[in-house]
């Protein structure tokens, strides 16, 4: 994938948006958007530590532009269930189809599946996708500052405040730092992975982390292969760890999740 990745996707984007606005119009999506009132606190299992020590947002992922198919006939429900047993404080569901082979009808089948809070992990640039995320049952949802000028994500972070659902608001530079911190949110994604180039090193999240204000509480995301990575994380002050490729690829996630958080009992 080459380095102009990111504009490619968001004109990609803007054209799934476009066709979507003939198929069912931004009112109506508000409109069933700002009628749920089940969402499941996000944030809140996030602020602190979980039993072991450790949070794991677990990933329903297919494929990605980098590694190609990951685990292309991958089910939703099941897998989200396998995550809810092994200990998972959160899903995390990709529901880009061009590059990651996701739907939002699979954001719909994890979340029927189990009882834990579900973030729309997404290329979001829009308010349409901001209603049709809370119309389709997210409780949370992914904004990358490196896309959004600090206009748009704070009136992206705002919307989606107010119809009830939190935000994982992610970075990947200092400059993105400083964007986040203007727009007031709370948990902050630290994304190890470079979008342009697709070069990842964890050390980003663990020099990152400082850079964050009081009460924004941050998430390290891509990368994280196993529990030396979780342990490096720990030294920095970071507990919430956004995993999937290596999650999807074991042959026991519920397992391999216990493995993460270093959970004494293990599940087959």
């Amino acid at each position: 994938m080459s380095t102009d990745f990111l504009s490619r996707i968001v004109q990609q984007k803007g054209r799934e948006i476009s066709k979507g606005r003939k198929v069912i119009s931004e009112s109506r999506l508000a409109e069933a958007a700002r009628q749920r009132s089940d969402f499941r606190p996000f944030f809140d299992p996030l602020a602190r530590p979980g039993a072991a020590g450790v949070n794991i947002i677990a990933e329903v992922k297919r494929a990605s532009p980098s590694k190609g198919d990951i685990r292309a006939d991958l089910d939703a429900a099941k897998t989200a269930a396998q995550y809810e047993r092994g200990g998972a404080a959160a899903v995390s569901v990709l529901t880009d189809a061009t590059y990651f082979k996701g739907h939002l009808d699979d954001l719909k089948a994890a979340r029927s599946a189990c009882r834990l809070p579900v973030l729309r992990k997404e290329f979001i640039i829009s308010r349409y996708q901001v209603y049709e995320a809370a119309a389709a049952g997210a409780d949370a949802i992914l904004l990358i500052a490196r896309i959004l000028s600090p206009e748009k994500l704070a009136q992206l972070y705002n919307l989606c405040r107010t119809l009830g659902m939190d935000a994982l608001v992610e970075i990947h530079t200092p400059e993105d730092a400083r964007m986040v911190a203007a727009c007031g949110a709370r948990l902050v994604g630290i994304n190890n992975r470079n979008l342009s180039t697709f070069e990842t090193d964890i050390a980003v999240a663990m020099d990152l982390v400082s850079r964050l204000g009081p009460g924004q509480v941050p998430v390290a995301a891509s990368g994280i292969a196993g529990p030396e990575d979780i342990r490096r994380n720990l030294s920095a002050g970071i507990f919430n760890f956004l995993v999937g490729e290596s999650i999807v690829r074991s042959d026991a996630p519920s397992r391999f999740i216990r493995l993460l958080t270093g959970a004494s009992s293990v599940d087959p």
